[in-house]
């Protein structure tokens, strides 16, 4: 069985998911999640809620499953791994780790955040299609919804600002990446798509409709409910084009979308202040960051 930590905002737990996902298909075994961190909040990170309940995703729960104690007793094991029974596989590096994928025994759990398409990218189109969405949606959600339909080029652009302004670790490591990015990234996509209509999504929608200068046909999307941002989600995967934020939730809205021409422009610098980490393998190579 593959067992896999889900933390952070959904972003991280569609990450974590796909990672388990796929060892656990590459094993024929069962996925299960340990959702323990969303027991408590924690003063380093922002609170965030499960949601990977809202798609419609074969899982079950460690933490109201037998194997928990199993899970437990793996904590008395040097590393936490016995193998070929326990195999405990936390993060090393942010870039992708081969020997990941190669990990087999009959217990294996992960921790990480694993932000690549190549921990998964060998059942991507199963991912892809387990990932449909399963809830009901906000007030607002259908309006926008039958308006992207009915452009001929609609173009997802996501900002985030929130905890990457207000934060005070992540406004150092992530940070806003800045009103010059967004610039150069529509100036590029209208030199490609010069019909597109930009559908405007962010945390943070007042600051962005009254700094925002956009001269092109755009929509600002602005969803409500406690569901807000899977509304978000599930439009931006119905766009045809993505501009997206140095985040892993617009990286899974353009990710999402079923286009296979699709045009997605990321920034260059997905981090501030860490010139250590490798972020070669976080961008799909037929992305362009700009």
């Amino acid at each position: 069985m593959i067992i896999t930590r889900i933390t952070s905002g959904l972003g991280n737990q569609l990450f974590q998911y796909a990672i388990g996902r796929s060892l656990a298909l590459r094993y024929n075994t069962s996925l299960y999640f340990d959702l323990s961190y969303y027991l408590q909040t924690y003063e380093t990170d922002t609170v965030r809620l499960f949601k990977l309940d809202r798609f419609s995703i074969d899982y079950q729960v460690l933490n109201t499953s037998p194997y928990l104690y199993v899970s437990k007793f793996t904590k008395l094991l040097p590393n936490r791994s016995l193998k070929p029974v326990f195999a405990f596989v936390q993060e090393q590096q942010f870039h992708y780790d081969p020997r990941v994928n190669q990990t087999k025994a009959q217990f294996v759990t992960l921790d990480g955040f694993w932000q690549s398409e190549r921990y998964f990218a060998g059942y991507a189109d199963i991912i892809r299609q387990e990932l449909t969405f399963r809830r009901t949606p906000g007030p607002a959600f259908g309006a926008y919804q039958a308006r992207i339909g009915q452009t001929e080029t609609p173009i997802s652009l996501h900002i985030r600002r929130g905890d990457y302004v207000n934060h005070p670790e992540f406004s150092q490591s992530f940070g806003f990446v800045g009103l010059d990015y967004y610039q150069r990234a529509t100036a590029k996509m209208l030199e490609q798509h010069p019909n597109g209509h930009f559908f405007v999504f962010s945390d943070d929608p007042a600051w962005v409709q009254e700094n925002l200068n956009l001269t092109t046909a755009h929509t600002f999307v602005t969803n409500t409910g406690s569901d807000a941002d899977v509304d978000d989600l599930q439009l931006m995967s119905q766009c045809h084009h993505h501009i997206i934020a140095n985040s892993s939730f617009s990286w899974w809205g353009a990710w999402l979308s079923s286009n296979p021409q699709k045009t997605v422009l990321a920034p260059q610098a997905w981090f501030r202040n860490k010139p250590d980490w490798n972020t070669a393998d976080l961008i799909p190579s037929r992305w362009i960051r700009t």
